[in-house]
């Protein structure tokens, strides 16, 4: 992934969204999607307490089995967050030219990082190094809410 990231806000409301593994990372993606309004599915032999409980409630589809190309298929958003080799060569060979991939655990495979973000009087603002410096941007993150909490 390039080093310089095009700045751009998408509307996910309705729109698939395949998540592969199970732990606390996809868990993390998860909550985003479920906020942005997208229709998540997770793929994943085993997920976290908190998956779980997402999947029990309905807000999100599971998968109980590992990742196979078919399952890639109807997804606009891609998030390979399973730390699995196999998985991350499997997404890198089967996606298609206009799926968004986010390599969460392999930033190499992925074309799209989610970037730091926040809420802030309606106004949404958000950081992103590419996915390069993620603790630089996680405290750029707290020093601007810092700030504009004070204004």
């Amino acid at each position: 992934m390039s080093d310089f990231l095009l700045p751009l806000a998408v509307s996910m409301h309705k729109t698939k969204a395949v998540i592969i593994g199970g732990g606390s990372v996809a868990e993390r993606k998860a909550g985003k999607l479920l906020k942005a309004e997208a229709l998540v599915t997770i793929v994943a032999p085993e997920l976290s307490p908190g998956l779980k409980k997402l999947w029990e409630e309905n807000k999100v589809g599971w998968k109980q089995k590992t990742v196979e190309p078919e399952d890639l298929e109807s997804a606009w958003l891609i998030v390979s967050a399973s730390g699995d080799k196999a998985a991350q060569q499997m997404i890198a060979r089967h996606k298609h030219p206009w799926q968004l991939v986010n390599g969460a655990d392999n930033p190499s495979i992925g074309n799209v990082a989610f970037p730091a973000s926040f809420m802030e009087d309606g106004v949404q603002i958000s950081i992103s190094s590419g996915s390069n410096k993620p603790v630089s941007v996680k405290e750029w993150k707290h020093y601007l809410q810092r700030l504009v909490k004070k204004r």
